[in-house]
């Protein structure tokens, strides 16, 4: 005889079913045979029978209810004190022959057999257990346990069936459980797996939509854990979610990458250190491979994964510590899912992390697995999760060092140079390195970029150079570089999405500094705090890899193209944050200055604002040294500034022009200049514009600029200078149309502009600091006409007037000793004076570091040494300066060292070559200008040019 409860209620007896008309007759049955040969008391039986009225005699009524059964079944049905009981023997009733299976299934390890007795349980469900014999009330209370029992059971043969690969078979039944009962989570999630497994990955997020819709709308709660965290795996394509060898072994490395440049030295180290110092000291092994995103760190841990795999055949596990939204995964999640790939089902995991923990190590404990763990936040977080034997082994990634790993190996791996990663590109688009070099550069070395670019390509087949145009807009850059599922963009945000907020506001607010490298100061006034503070919100950003160390010492850090791009589109405009960084570099910049002795300031400067910066104003106090480092960072400022801020702008040019000046960066200076003067024009900074106008005319002048081209520009200074009242501007730009006179040959109205600037002098003591320059004008003039005594007494006034120990003091001496050097007797008689002008003229432009003033130093001193007999250091005087004028043309100092040679030769018995370099040096020349005539001159009083004529009475023939 065989008694069904899983579905309507019915007695078999060899083959046939055996009729029981009324429902309360099947009831009784069902409740007896729910616990076989248990007593079941009669009142409880009643009350089952008769929930809502009972009828006049209800015993009497069970007794005739139960004789029928007796008639039926008897003698199984027995009676007594404790109640009504059915006898059944094991396999009669199906629920117990269902819970028997079930049991087996559940103490079977092999998945075939475990699914085959599961399938059998299942199969004697032909429906809701006892249905039709009761109000659904009471039946689910008879039945809750057996119905639960049942959807475990379901549960279990889905997981099992997952696990033998059986997704796509699974889907229709999977389909059929969902909707039968939608709040059963568990369900949810194998569909979901078994639609991802089967390549259905928007139809298994579609899945976790549903389930989040019918458990809002019909109860209010969203998804448990399980849910939540696979919907993010799936996002990620994380490997945990593939399905596991046959052997039941985990390999979760994902699949390596076809082409890895640049880490073969990295990774041969990583694994030496793998393999032998876990297995000598018995302390698992461990290695982070840490650096900026994009720079191809889970790559490089994917390779030496598979590199390894073999000497770990207990498994390789793999999992990602950040979801797709940058935080860390719990420690209990992940501990859950590594116990998992170890074969444990969840009924077996423990709630607790300290609990799931120590079951990992013991599950590892006798075992030689290799884990991988990828994109960690900090040390604490790895700590639950790693082994304590050292058969086992750990590789993790992170995007900064994991100092609390002390026993582990710590890598950076930094941006590829340029060859490798032309190589990678030319590997990845198949074009070659030469036709992908001009994109390199876009590329700053992140593998991640390079791979993006190679892949479109290679595949899209778009055109180089359209490429090298678009990745060279920076606000295009990012949104170029996609392929798929890679995005540089993404890879950065993931790294900002760990700092706090005062750290994603300096990163963003670096996109103000504008220059390639900077020092860890600029952080003080772009957060406004004090330079401790700022500092470790700073160090902050290099540790996350986003600021780049690029020299030691000193100290300069930089971003990376990419990094910056993303930090422009950050960036929120906020005028006062600008402004204080701006102001602060002025405030900076004009301490340097001070210290550059350069005397090239006229107008009364602004300082720039209050922001103190006790340290960094120390080190800028070292004048043209602080500069060499600091100048790009002055000179974005300035860039910055002009646009909104032209009169700060052209402050921080005027401040920055001298250093200039004296490391003759004549680039730099004519653009940073010519900017700032257009900018003061436009803005109506009409004396900042004259006194802008004339630090340019000094540069062109410099840089050998033509006359008609420099003419208008001191016109419009002297114009401009006029406007303004300032009797030293003005005096300043006269010095200049005095000098533009001279380089036509005009050498007498070049003293009548100085006499009259004398004059000006004297009849304004406001000028008198411009006494000095008008002497220049006199000596020039009085020199260059051939009343060289004149001249050089003028120029003796001047430089006595001009300040001590500065680069304008040291021009001035050079010029003094040019004119004790002519005349009578070729500088014979001044001897003495000679040498102490040139040394201190030489003590300045050393201390200064004015190369090209070193120069003139140099020629001038040579011919000094003639005189004196040096001959051989006369030589390497020269030598010296010709090869600084190499690197810094200057038609002057170019035709000072000719005159050198010249004046060498001679004194050597060497007249033709004397005259060789005089004539090399004279057709080099324009045909007017101060440096061909002084060059006539020297070849005259040399005896090697007896048709130069010395002419005084009309310097314009000169």
């Amino acid at each position: 005889m065989e008694f069904r409860l899983l579905g309507p209620v019915q007695i078999w007896s060899k083959g046939e079913q055996l009729p029981l008309r009324r429902r309360q007759e099947r009831l009784l049955l069902a409740v007896l045979l729910l616990e076989p040969s248990k007593p079941v008391p009669a009142e409880r039986l009643i009350d089952l029978l008769w929930p809502d009225a009972l009828p006049a005699n209800p015993r009497r009524a069970l007794q005739v209810y139960m004789s029928r059964l007796r008639a039926v079944l008897d003698p199984e049905v027995t009676s007594g004190t404790e109640g009504y009981a059915i006898h059944a023997e094991p396999g009669q009733v199906d629920a117990e022959r269902f819970k028997s299976l079930v049991e087996q299934a559940r103490r079977q390890e092999d998945l075939d057999r475990r699914s085959k007795l599961l399938t059998e349980a299942l199969q004697l469900w032909r429906g809701p257990a006892l249905s039709g014999v009761t109000a659904e009330d009471v039946r689910r209370r008879l039945c809750g346990s057996l119905e639960e029992s049942r959807w475990a059971a379901e549960e279990l043969r889905l997981a099992t069936e997952l696990a033998l690969g059986h997704h796509q078979e699974l889907l229709p039944d999977l389909a059929q459980l969902t909707a039968l009962q939608p709040e059963r989570e568990t369900f949810a999630v194998a569909h979901m797996l078994a639609l991802y497994r089967s390549g259905r990955q928007a139809d298994a997020l579609a899945a976790y939509g549903e389930l989040v819709r019918h458990l809002d709308e019909e109860l209010g709660v969203g998804p448990g854990t399980e849910a939540r965290e696979l919907q993010v795996a799936i996002l990620r394509q994380d490997p945990v979610l593939d399905l596991a060898t046959a052997s039941g072994v985990p390999r979760e490395i994902p699949a390596d990458v076809g082409v890895l440049l640049g880490r073969d030295e990295l990774l041969a180290e990583a694994a030496q250190v793998l393999l032998d110092s876990g297995r000598q000291t018995g302390v698992p092994a461990a290695v982070c491979l840490y650096g900026a995103a994009g720079t191809g760190k889970s790559a490089a841990a994917v390779r030496l994964g598979h590199q390894l795999a073999s000497e770990y055949p207990d498994g390789q596990l793999f999992v990602r510590l950040q979801d797709v939204a940058g935080d860390a995964v719990p420690p209990g999640v992940v501990l859950g899912r590594l116990l998992r790939s170890l074969g444990l089902d969840s009924g077996e995991i423990p709630d607790e992390v300290d609990a799931r923990s120590a079951l990992l190590r013991s599950r590892l404990a006798d075992r030689a697995v290799l884990m991988v763990f990828d994109d960690a936040i900090d040390a604490g977080q790895l700590r639950p999760l790693l082994p304590a034997n050292g058969s086992c082994a750990v590789i993790t990634t992170s995007r900064r060092p994991l100092l609390g790993l002390e026993d582990a190996l710590h890598r950076e791996l930094e941006p590829l140079p340029d060859g490798t990663s032309a190589e990678l590109l030319g590997l990845l688009s198949g074009l070659g390195a030469e036709r992908v070099n001009d994109l390199v550069p876009h590329c700053a070395g992140l593998p991640l970029a390079l791979r993006i670019v190679g892949a479109r390509l290679a595949v899209v087949r778009e055109d180089v150079g359209h490429v090298v145009k678009t990745l060279a807009d920076e606000s295009l850059r990012l949104d170029y570089l996609v392929a798929g599922d890679r995005a540089v963009r993404a890879s950065l945000d993931l790294t900002l999405r760990v700092a706090d907020s005062l750290t994603r506001d300096l990163f963003a607010r670096l996109a103000l500094v504008g220059a390639d490298e900077f020092a860890a100061w600029v952080a003080a006034p772009l957060l406004d705090l004090d330079e401790d503070a700022a500092a470790v919100v700073f160090e902050n950003l290099v540790a996350l890899g986003l600021v780049q160390q690029r020299r030691i010492s000193p100290p300069r850090y930089g971003l990376h193209g990419m990094v910056r791009a993303l930090a422009v589109e950050q960036y929120a405009a906020a005028d006062d944050d600008e402004l204080r960084y701006l102001d602060t570099v002025l405030r900076l910049v004009t301490i340097a200055d001070e210290h550059v002795d350069h005397a090239a300031v006229i107008i009364e400067l602004d300082r720039g604002g209050s922001f103190a910066l006790p340290a960094t104003e120390a080190l800028a106090a070292a004048g043209a040294g602080w500069l060499d480092v600091e100048g790009p960072v002055v000179r974005a400022a300035v860039e910055r500034a002009l646009p909104k801020w032209p009169r700060l702008g052209g402050m921080l040019a005027l401040r920055f022009a001298g250093y200039l000046a004296v490391r003759d960066d004549r680039e730099v200076r004519h653009s940073v200049l010519d900017a700032a003067r257009a900018a003061a024009a436009t803005a109506g900074e009409i004396e900042l514009e004259a006194d802008l106008s004339r630090c340019l005319f000094g540069a062109l002048a410099q840089a050998g600029a033509a006359v008609e081209v420099m003419r208008p520009l001191t016109d419009r200074a002297d114009a401009l200078a006029e406007q303004t009242g300032n009797v030293r501007l003005r005096m300043a730009t006269l010095s200049q149309q005095g000098w533009l006179t001279a380089q036509v040959g005009d050498f007498a109205g070049m003293s009548r502009v100085g006499e009259a600037m004398l004059a000006a002098v004297d009849a304004n003591p406001e000028a008198e600091p411009e006494r000095a320059r008008a002497l220049d004008q006199v000596g020039g003039g009085y020199f260059l006409s051939g009343r060289i005594d004149e001249g050089r007494q003028a120029r003796r006034e001047a430089a006595a007037l001009s300040p001590a120990g500065t680069r304008l003091h040291a021009i001035r001496l050079v010029l003094l000793a040019e004119s004790l050097l002519a005349g009578d007797g070729l500088g014979a008689a001044h001897i003495p004076e000679l040498t102490a002008v040139l040394a201190e003229a030489r003590e300045i432009v050393e201390r200064i570091g004015d190369e090209l003033g070193s120069a003139h130093v140099d020629n001038t001193e040579a011919q000094l040494l003639v005189l004196t007999g040096d001959l051989a250091g006369a030589e390497t005087r020269l030598r010296r300066a010709a090869g600084i004028l190499t690197r810094r043309p200057d038609t002057n100092g170019e035709s000072a060292n000719a005159a050198g040679w010249a004046r060498l030769y001679v004194a050597t018995g060497r007249p033709a070559d004397a005259r060789r370099v005089l004539a090399e040096a004279l057709g080099k020349l324009p045909p007017t200008g101060v440096a061909k005539y002084e060059l006539a001159m020297h070849s005259q009083a040399l005896g090697l040019d007896s048709a130069s004529t010395h002419r005084t009475k009309d310097p314009s023939n000169g």
